[in-house]
């Protein structure tokens, strides 16, 4: 156990330090990206604005009345040298301004030494030419970014020039300011990732109560599909009622997609039958606003407060037809039932007439018998070799005799011992319901009206042929088409309806047909063909 703890914490300091590794790598290469993009963005931000501001500065003194004036005066005057040299210093991205006449020569300089010397640069061509512009010149202070703009007089002639610059080393400094500030920037959030990193991973190796991911991962796969493979429906909602998870079974009863269901709130998706909230209190196997689905709800608590439930569906429907798969050996079961109780009765007569002594009459009653057994039993057992299907029919024959319905296989009637179309479990159930609603239309009939019911089962190699008619109460138009839907019947017993859904999914899975021909109040006849024979393996 020891051992084990120790590996198990060995794989997790490894764990740690992968995560730890890989998680400050992600970061500190975001982090590169996303300092390198912002410090290219300030750059160009701060060259921007520092030209924005040479140009504002350089048209702002060219439009100025008294710099046209120093122009045509030839010279500047005591103040408004002194206004300039002011806005020079009070300017931080402006170190140079000068004006010059149309001649190049100096009106004024921010050194005064060299006011009435010659413009130096040569990159003033443009501006006494009438443009504004954005130039480097190597002037008398080094190499400058310069604006230049042009002065007009009154005329539109050009008296001469305004140039504000700044120094390159100006400029350089304050790059370097930027570019300093964002490498402080970028060791300090490097750091900050690295403990977020450290942390996290320790959060995650608390929370994780020593398993590794690949643990976790193997554990959640498993429990998922699980919880895929489970029959009954499986909803999950947190305390708001939101569906947060819903396995494969649940899809298929809601009709849903779980990409669709997740997200949503579970009252808009099934209410209770009488549309209030699953989430309230506990339930079992409780009716649901969706009529074929069955639901077990059990909400969680914690400290009064709701944190979630958990809703179990069963579909009504499968659960019926799961109980009716059993439907061929309750045929069975009640037809031998049936038999036996008939053979008893006739049992008792005999011998009562035999302690009577009236042998006459006994023979005469065994007689009647024979000849019952002649004309109804014999048939069955000449042409059904299917024992299950034999039982069954013989069965519904005595019971038909006892609620005084004549039965009768016609004679063209052959079912070998192993169908091959139909395995003897849907062969029950297909001629049971079938018999089983003939029976109970036929006794819902008027005692005057004919009473009978005529089976032929006939197969061969064209396939299998399955007429069931009766002289019963009949089918009216409007429920033809309703009579597969699970749950109706005409009779207002609990858990009918259920049979007809049987044969049809009988039918659908052979891919045979079925036909209904009825009248109301005269009788129907069903009549089912199937043409494809199943596979060899199968029972």
């Amino acid at each position: 156990m020891e051992e084990r703890r120790r590996k198990r914490q060995q794989g997790l300091g490894r764990i740690f330090l992968r995560l730890l590794a890989w998680t400050g790598l992600a970061w500190l290469a975001l982090l590169g990206v996303t300092l390198s993009l912002t410090l290219n963005q300030a750059l160009s931000s701060l060259t921007e604005k520092m030209e924005s501001d040479l140009t504002a500065a350089a048209a702002s003194l060219a439009g100025s009345r008294m710099v046209r004036e120093a122009l045509e005066r030839g010279r500047c005057s005591e103040d408004m040298a002194e206004y300039l040299d002011a806005l020079v210093a009070n300017t931080p991205d402006l170190d140079i301004i000068t004006i010059a006449g149309a001649d190049s020569m100096r009106v004024y300089h921010v050194v005064p030494e060299r006011i009435g010397q010659q413009f130096v640069g040569g990159d003033q061509g443009r501006a006494l030419a009438g443009d504004a512009y954005l130039s480097e010149g190597v002037g008398t202070m080094g190499l400058q970014r310069r604006a230049f703009c042009p002065v007009f007089d009154g005329e539109g002639k050009v008296l001469g020039f305004v140039m504000a610059s700044a120094t390159m080393d100006r400029i350089q400094i304050m790059r370097r300011e930027i570019v300093e500030a964002y490498c402080k920037l970028a060791l300090a959030l490097a750091l900050a990732t690295l403990a977020a990193a450290a942390a996290l991973t320790l959060l995650l190796r608390r929370l994780l109560h020593g398993f590794g991911p690949e643990g976790l991962v193997r554990t959640y796969l498993t429990q998922n599909e699980a919880l895929g493979d489970l029959d009954e429906g499986l909803i999950a909602t947190d305390g708001q009622g939101v569906v947060k998870l819903v396995n494969r079974a649940a899809e298929a009863m809601l009709g849903q997609r779980a990409e669709r269901l997740e997200g949503e709130r579970l009252d808009g998706i099934i209410r209770d039958e009488k549309g209030g909230s699953l989430l309230e209190k506990r339930r079992e196997n409780a009716q649901t606003s969706r009529p074929n689905i069955l639901c077990t709800s059990i909400p969680q608590k914690k400290e009064g407060r709701r944190t979630g439930a958990t809703l179990i569906l069963k579909d009504r429907s499968e659960a019926m037809r799961r109980a009716e798969q059993l439907n061929g050996t309750r045929h069975v079961i009640s037809a031998l039932r049936a038999n036996t109780h008939e053979f008893m009765n006739k049992l008792q007569v005999i011998s009562g007439l035999l302690q009577m002594e009236r042998l006459e009459e006994a023979k005469e009653y065994i007689g009647a018998i024979s000849a019952v057994q002649s004309k109804l039993v014999a048939p069955v057992l000449q042409h059904i070799q299917n024992a299950n299907t034999a039982a069954l029919l013989l069965g519904k024959i005595d019971h038909m005799r006892e609620l005084d319905i004549q039965p009768t296989l016609l004679a063209n009637s052959s079912l070998p011992e192993h169908s091959a179309y139909l395995s003897t479990e849907e062969l029950v159930t297909v001629v049971g319901n079938l018999l089983e609603n003939a029976i109970e239309a036929v006794d819902a009939q008027n005692r005057d009206w004919p009473r009978s019911v005529v089976v032929q089962i006939t197969e061969d190699e064209r396939g299998l042929l399955v007429i069931v008619s009766d002289t019963g109460t009949g089918i009216p138009p409007e429920d033809l088409e309703r009579i597969y839907t699970p749950g109706f019947s005409t009779k207002a017993e609990e858990g009918r309806g259920v049979g007809m859904g049987l044969i049809r999914e009988i039918v659908a899975r052979r891919e045979g047909s079925i036909e209904v021909d009825s009248e109301a109040g005269t009788g129907t006849t069903f009549t089912l063909i199937f043409n494809k024979k199943r596979g060899g393996g199968e029972g």
